[in-house]
């Protein structure tokens, strides 16, 4: 079976997908302050800039095909052009998860809609620690994780405002407060 034609569709349907996605909520932007909570989801530059990403691989790796297919390279089309979707499909789903994370902060509480899940709703009286530990997302930044009791009951990411989702939870008397 020839895999050029799904590998190429692949290589088309993602980024063009992705695309649209992102145009359809081209409004949405990553703090949105009402008057009775704040929102926080990923900054659209970060967005913008993982789909470009794809919308550039997915091109170079059609491209770079049709090179091997009329024999400017030795190499085969298809393992290359695999190459680049498995590239596509990891920055896709991604993407979707970066997207799917949000943090609303109230008055009094805050709900957390992690990567994968459920949502978490944390009031702040309840929250006993506040710990901050190395991202793994974005170098040189940290998150911090939020505990009720002694159990973790979520994870508020770098990726975010972080300074400002502290400065409404207020409550930096837990904070790296793990001795208890």
């Amino acid at each position: 079976m020839d895999l050029a034609i799904p590998f190429t569709l692949i290589a088309v349907l993602i980024p063009v997908s992705a695309g649209i996605m992102l145009w359809a909520t081209s409004g949405d932007i990553s703090e949105r302050h009402h008057s009775h909570h704040d929102t926080y989801v990923m900054a659209s530059t970060l967005s913008w800039s993982l789909v470009f990403s794809m919308v550039f691989m997915g091109a170079l790796g059609i491209l770079l095909e049709w090179l091997c297919v009329v024999g400017v390279f030795r190499a085969n089309g298809v393992v290359v052009l695999g190459f680049f979707d498995a590239f596509l499909v990891v920055a896709f789903v991604y993407w979707l998860l970066l997207r799917r994370y949000k943090v609303v902060t109230y008055d009094d509480e805050m709900v957390v809609t992690p990567f994968l899940g459920k949502t978490v709703e944390i009031p702040y009286k309840d929250i006993s620690a506040m710990e901050w530990t190395t991202s793994i997302i974005t170098p040189n930044s940290r998150n911090v994780r939020v505990f009720v009791g002694h159990q973790r009951r979520a994870l508020l990411w770098s990726v975010l405002d972080l300074d400002q989702i502290l400065v409404r939870i207020n409550r930096f008397d837990v904070l790296d407060n793990l001795s208890s």
